[in-house]
Parts: structure tokens; C-alpha cells; sequence
């Protein structure tokens, strides 16, 4: 095989200049009121247009538009689906539950405007109450651009991003307007009245695992495993046309590559991400798993100055702020590879589906006692979930203004989780962990960036290991064949353990690192100190001597991570000015 293409992006004009790649479905909008005037419903529906992008679809149930949706790689009965009218078709016959693939559909029936999302979380959709009816769209912007939305921010959903670097569940950081869950259908009375929400899908029920797996069963699930692992890949491969991917050298990226190449019957093209050679990478596995897979590879290189460049239109792509240092490295690739192909596979999934290390933190606290919160037992469990995201939580106390404090005095923002961890269908811990972050990180993180840093490239990521029939089959299968011992995403491995090298099979997880540590303590400082100390003190919610300790590397505890706190008030920072300001 040739020796991997090495790409050194620079500083570029802004994201989707010149791009003449789109989607083939646009994202979708539309308001629905009996008190907004003529004139005021077009205005709302032309900005809307505009903010939404090409191919823009607005409901007009007046102009006989009923049904409006977007999606990709949508399977129903074997068949993809491919017009609009087998979406009415299937919604009118109550199919949408056997839907695979993902969609956000909005559609008016019986005096109700329906809106409904995907599984899985793959596509997103938002609304919120306006006089006399409701408007909804594909992302926040569109909302606020219509000028029925205020734009207020949402205190409670401050902190909850600043606990988990993202917003789980139908809040957002727009006061009023809520999120649609995955697998459910909202009903909006259109007469009036509140809400009513209808889940057609939910992740199963744990199986019993109080009783030893025959090695019958565990190799009945592996093989099972591996036919949908297939399938999944399968369903999300363009015809007749070249396919990309993101590998880091992970199992999860690289099985989905190993699968691509033996399932695809045209090119398959590889990116990987370096920040140079002085900086920890994973170049040694991904090149490996291209060279093994035969795949025409390329590494991206970037530096903190393409990063910083691209950082504010990078944040101002997402309906609430992602607080991921991968975000801006994830559009630059998006970039780098619409230049070639219109469809990029990805291995996000592998750790929420099938027991990642994400979930040890946990695991040891569960044994050995939430020692953080020992004077209080009550949420012990729900404050460790939230302090192994290692992001600001446990620095609410000294961090959070009088105003924020007051935002939280009614309840904790660890109390939203009881439900969660207190559902009976999964009844280990390891299985209720998994739960969660299929349904917090997976919906409201994970497919909700790469869903819209590659938006403006027009092209369509796609991630088979989030495939609801993958998931299904990770949460019948026993909890002691995911993490078996030591021996994390155990089933998993024995399922493609036939198609890669046993040093991607074998290494432990250590993800894709981006030297926030080093940046902020050296190029990036800078930039830091104007954004927290000049850009986010206007809105009132952080107390100055510890954003100065902070920038200054002085927070106290085992394992501060300055770097990952500066990151996620930038971002936060960044998306208040360029989303959420007038």
C-alpha cells in the first residue's frame, strides 16, 4: 500500500464556502398558529428558510403541505426508502416504529401538529409554544431566527451543560423551547392544551443475568452480533459510489472499516487526525488498520491556529453548545473529505452499546463509596455519574454566581437522573450505565455534533454501531459477556475478532486526545483570558476569582483539568455570542 497522504489544513473562509455537495433531504421547520397574521407567518417562514440551508422544507398545511421530513438511510421492509409519499404511506398506516435508519418528521393530523425523531437520536428537532399554536424546526437557529422565540437563556440548562458538556434530555439552553426525545412522537394540541408525549421505541429491557451463559448462548449472540453489525454497515453504504470514514485505531472505528471494505464494492477512503508530531496520537493503530484493510488513507494535521480560526463557526453550527474539544477537528475532517466523498462512517457507539471504558469511573465509585458525597448518601449514585464526566460540577460551589446558585436552589441538577437510575428495566449497574449513555450521551452528544459540523459540507455521516438493531442485540446480551473481567466490550471483540489484527483487538481504549492541556498553557492563553474574562462576564453567571484561578492553572483537586474547563466555558462563551445574542 502507498505511504498514508499527510494533509496539513490552513486557516480557510467560512465553512461551506463554494460547497456544491448537498444533502438530499433538508432540514425541516414550520409554524403552525391561528393568531400569528398572514404577514408575520411569511416573514417567520422566510427566515426560517434562510437559516435552515438548502433544500429548506416548511410545513404549509394551509398550501396542502401535511407532512414534512428529513432523513437518511431509512430501511422499511427490506426496501430503502427514497420520496416523500412512502413517508405519508407509513405514518398513516402507524409503521413508524419499524422504521430504521434516521428522520425528524413533523406532520398535522387530527388537530394535532405530531412531530417525531428518529431511535436513536441521529436527527434533531426542537419547537415552542407561540400564540394560539406551536413552531418547530431542525435546530435552534431556525427558531430564534423567525422572531417568535425570545432569546432567553435557560440558568438550569447553563449548569447541566457545565456538568456533562452537553444538554441531555428535552432542555435547552433557550428558555421555552424543549427538544424531541429519541423514539417518541410529541402531540401538540393545536387548540390548545399541553403537550402529550408517545414513545414508539425505548432501549430493551436488561436480561436476567443472575444465572451463568452457556458457551452456546454467547456464541448464538456473536453470531447474531455479527450478521447485524453487517447489516448495519450495509445499510449505510451509497451505491454505487466511493465511501469515507473516520478511523482513529480504535476497535469501534476500525471494525466499521473492516466491515466497509469487505461489504463495499468501491473505493473505501480513511482519515485520520494528528496535532503533530510533539503530541500523544494513535497514528501507529490507525495506519495499521489501514494498511490491513487496504484502504487509501489520509492524516489530517492540525494546528491550534486552524483550530481558533474555525472555533466560533464551529460552535455556532450547534442548536446548544457542545463543550467537546473534538468539535472544530471534527468539521476541518468533514472538510478535508467532502472533497472526495458525500458519505463518512464512523465508530461512535461501540462504548455506550457494548460496556467502554466510560463506565469504570463509575463502577469503582459503586464499590467503593461515593467518597465526594459521603455526607450526604442521598443522589450518591447520580453525583458519581455526573463527576466522571470530569467537567465542572464539583466546582459549582466557588465557580457559579449568586444568580446561578438561585437557578439551582428548587432541586439539584443530579435529581433529573433518579428516573434513570431507578428504572426497572435494567436492573445492573453496568446495564444501567450503558442506558444512560446510549440515551444522554448518544441522542444529545455524540450524533447530535457529527449530525452538524457536517451540515455545511452537505455531507451525511453515519454511524452503524448506533443502528437500533446493534443496540438491541448489546442489551439482550448479559452484561458478564460486555465487560467480562478486565476485558471491556467482550462481545463485540469475539464478533469481528476474524477481521482485524490483534493489536487493534487487543489494546485498551484511549481515545482521540486533543492537547487542550498544552494549548492553554502556552499558544491558546490568550484567547482564553479575552473570551471568560472580557466576553462571558456580561452574562452574569460565574464568579470572577475563579475564572482567574482557572485561566491561571491554580484549581484545586487530584485531577483540576484546566485545559477541559477553559475548553468548555470558550465554547459556552462562543455560542452565547454568535447563537443566543440579538
Amino acid at each position: 500500500m502507498p505511504e498514508p497522504l499527510l494533509l496539513k489544513p490552513k486557516p480557510g473562509p467560512p465553512f461551506g464556502t463554494g460547497v456544491t455537495r448537498r444533502r438530499p433531504t433538508g432540514r425541516v421547520g414550520g409554524l403552525v398558529s391561528t393568531a400569528v397574521s398572514p404577514e408575520q407567518a411569511r416573514s417567520a417562514s422566510e427566515a426560517m428558510v434562510r437559516s435552515l440551508g438548502p433544500g429548506a422544507q416548511v410545513l404549509s398545511p394551509a398550501q396542502g403541505s401535511a407532512l414534512v421530513a428529513d432523513w437518511d438511510a431509512c430501511w422499511l421492509d427490506g426496501k430503502r426508502l427514497e420520496e416523500l409519499s412512502q413517508w405519508r404511506a407509513l405514518v398513516a398506516a402507524g409503521r413508524l416504529s419499524e422504521v430504521n435508519g434516521a428522520f425528524a418528521l413533523a406532520w398535522v393530523s387530527d388537530g394535532e401538529l405530531r412531530l417525531s425523531r428518529d431511535a436513536i437520536g441521529e436527527r434533531t428537532l426542537y419547537y415552542s409554544k407561540v400564540p394560539q399554536g406551536w413552531i418547530f424546526a431542525s435546530t435552534i437557529h431556525a427558531l430564534l431566527a423567525s422572531g417568535l422565540v425570545p432569546r432567553r437563556l435557560h440558568l438550569r440548562g447553563v449548569a447541566t451543560y457545565l456538568s456533562y458538556a452537553y444538554l441531555p434530555g428535552e432542555e435547552t439552553l433557550v428558555e421555552g423551547v424543549l427538544e424531541v426525545l429519541p423514539g417518541e412522537v410529541v402531540h401538540l394540541p393545536l387548540g390548545g392544551g399541553a403537550p402529550r408525549r408517545e414513545s414508539f421505541w425505548s432501549v430493551p429491557e436488561e436480561v436476567d443475568a443472575s444465572a451463568p451463559l452457556p458457551p452456546e448462548s454467547e456464541e448464538a449472540l456473536r453470531q447474531q452480533l455479527r450478521v447485524e453489525l453487517e447489516g448495519a454497515v450495509h445499510r449505510r453504504l451509497p451505491s454505487g459510489e466511493k465511501v469515507g470514514a473516520f478511523l482513529s485505531g480504535g476497535l469501534d472505528s476500525s471494525l466499521v472499516v473492516a466491515l466497509a471494505k469487505r461489504l463495499h464494492d468501491q473505493e473505501v477512503i480513511t482519515w485520520s487526525v494528528s496535532f503533530g508530531p510533539e503530541y500523544r496520537n494513535e497514528l501507529p493503530f490507525s495506519t495499521l488498520v489501514a494498511d490491513h484493510c487496504r484502504t487509501t488513507h489520509r492524516i489530517v494535521e492540525l494546528s491550534p491556529q486552524v483550530i481558533v480560526h474555525h472555533l466560533d463557526e464551529t460552535i455556532a453550527l450547534h442548536s446548544d453548545p457542545i463543550g467537546d474539544p473534538l468539535t472544530v477537528p471534527n468539521a476541518l475532517l468533514f472538510r478535508e473529505a467532502s472533497a472526495e466523498v458525500g458519505v463518512v462512517l464512523n465508530g461512535e457507539g461501540g462504548d455506550p452499546c457494548f460496556g467502554g471504558p466510560k463506565n469504570l469511573p463509575m463502577l469503582l465509585a459503586e464499590l467503593y463509596g461515593d467518597v465526594a458525597g459521603a455526607e450526604d448518601a442521598s443522589l450518591a449514585r447520580e453525583r458519581s455519574y455526573l463527576r466522571a464526566h470530569l467537567k465542572c460540577f464539583d466546582d459549582f460551589d466557588l465557580a457559579l454566581s449568586r444568580k446561578m446558585k438561585e437557578a439551582l436552589a428548587a432541586q439539584p441538577i443530579e435529581a433529573s437522573l433518579v428516573p434513570l437510575f431507578t428504572d426497572p428495566r435494567w436492573k445492573t449497574f453496568v446495564g444501567k450505565l450503558m442506558a444512560l449513555n446510549l440515551i444522554l450521551k448518544g441522542a444529545h452528544h455524540i450524533l447530535h455534533k457529527v449530525d452538524e459540523v457536517s451540515a455545511p459540507f452537505g455531507m451525511l455521516p453515519r454511524a452503524p454501531l448506533f443502528d437500533e438493531r446493534v443496540a438491541e442485540v448489546a442489551f439482550r446480551a448479559p452484561p458478564q459477556i460486555k465487560l467480562k473481567g478486565s476485558v471491556e466490550k467482550y462481545l463485540l471483540k469475539r464478533a469481528v475478532e476474524d477481521l482485524l489484527p490483534r493489536d487493534i483487538i487487543e489494546r485498551p481504549k484511549s481515545g482521540m486526545l486533543v492537547p487542550v492541556e498544552g494549548w492553554f498553557q502556552g499558544p491558546l492563553l490568550p484567547q482564553a483570558r479575552q473570551r471568560l474574562l472580557d466576553g462571558l462576564p456580561r452574562w452574569e453567571l460565574f464568579d470572577r476569582a475563579w475564572l482567574e484561578r482557572l485561566l491561571s492553572g491554580k484549581l484545586g483537586g487530584l485531577r483540576p483539568r484546566h485545559g477541559v474547563k477553559i475548553w468548555l466555558l470558550i465554547t459556552l462563551e462562543a455560542w452565547l455570542r454568535k447563537v443566543l445574542a440579538p
